[in-house]
């Protein structure tokens, strides 16, 4: 991924943002986000995933829903479309995108 305008130790220490209400956690390797992981809001615990929607084959519902267990199995995000891997893309280009922008900063 290239980012222009932007030298490596400013966004490399971009690695924490509340994106689709839900805290998100990650590491650079070189300019790839890696170990991108799903955080609670309220207790900060590591958000459990049910993609079990996108195994239906006839639904336009296929979402991946981030459920914290201490929060009494609270449903804090869905993000719609696909996956978990469709979800973790998703937050992966919402990064890059508020980077480019220089959102990250604000």
């Amino acid at each position: 991924m290239l980012f222009t305008n932007n030298k490596k130790e400013e966004y490399t220490k971009y690695v924490k943002d509340s994106i689709y209400d839900a805290t998100w956690r990650w590491k650079w390797r070189k300019d790839d986000i890696v170990d991108l992981q799903c955080y609670c809001p309220k207790c900060d615990s590591i958000l459990i995933y049910d993609d079990s929607s996108c195994n239906i084959t006839y639904t336009d519902l296929a979402k991946t829903d981030f459920i914290c267990e201490k929060c009494d199995s609270q449903i804090i995000t869905s993000i719609h479309g696909g996956n978990k891997k469709y979800a973790a893309n998703t937050i992966k280009r919402e990064i890059q995108r508020r980077i480019r922008t220089q959102e990250y900063k604000i």
